[in-house]
Parts: structure tokens; sequence; C-alpha cells
């Protein structure tokens, strides 16, 4: 099983930063998602990356790389685990960023679906 954590940076252009940081912890792959072109644009800009943990070690390693990342910046970045969305500057990092991990964790708890179940009833 793997975990989701969609970051947001507030600064868009900073995400390339952020994914250079976060990648290269084992268990953790950081790949850039873009938004649609705006119209009359050249190429496309990144919406946020998706950060997909491995279960256990990887979602604690990333949360701290994110913390990490966060407290030297003076940003403010949107992290979306499962259906909560936080927000997290450079202050609140430490404080809210336990709330991340937690959220993370208990998807890994969670019960994955039957295969084949319909939840359109």
């Amino acid at each position: 099983m793997t975990v989701e954590l969609r970051v947001r940076v507030n600064d868009g252009g900073r995400l390339e930063d952020l994914r250079e940081w976060m990648g290269g912890h084992p268990g953790v792959t950081v790949r850039p998602v873009a938004r649609a072109p705006e119209r009359n644009s050249q190429g496309t800009v990144w919406d946020f990356l998706a950060v997909v943990c491995a279960t256990g070690g990887p979602v604690v390693a990333a949360v701290r790389a994110l913390q990490i990342w966060i407290e030297a910046q003076v940003t403010e970045i949107e992290i979306e685990v499962g259906d909560r969305r936080i927000k997290v500057t450079s202050r609140t990092a430490g404080a809210v960023l336990p709330q991340v991990l937690a959220a993370a964790q208990a998807l890994e708890t969670a019960p994955e679906p039957a295969e084949g179940a319909d939840d359109s009833a």
C-alpha cells in the first residue's frame, strides 16, 4: 500500500526546488503534476507535487523532509492527504506537520476498497 500527499506551494516557481529536495528518499516518489495550460500560453505550469510514499518509514521521512524545507523558506504550502487540506507556513511547520503525518498514517491503516466494489449507490 502507498499513501499520496499532494503538495502545493504558494510560489509555484519553488516546486522544482521542493521536488529536488524530496527526491532521493527510499520509498518516496515525487512527481510534478501540471495544470491545464492557459489559453494563449506557452507550455504548462506545475500545479502540485504528488508525493507517493510506501507505508511506514517513508511517510515519516517525507513529512520530515517537508518540515525541514518549509522551515527554511518564507512561503506557504498546502498539503492534501486524502480528503484533508492543511496549510503550513514556516512558523507553523513544527506544529502542523504532525497532523499531516497522522492523516497519512490513518490512510495507511484504512481498509482498501474491495476490487470491483461500486460506490455509486
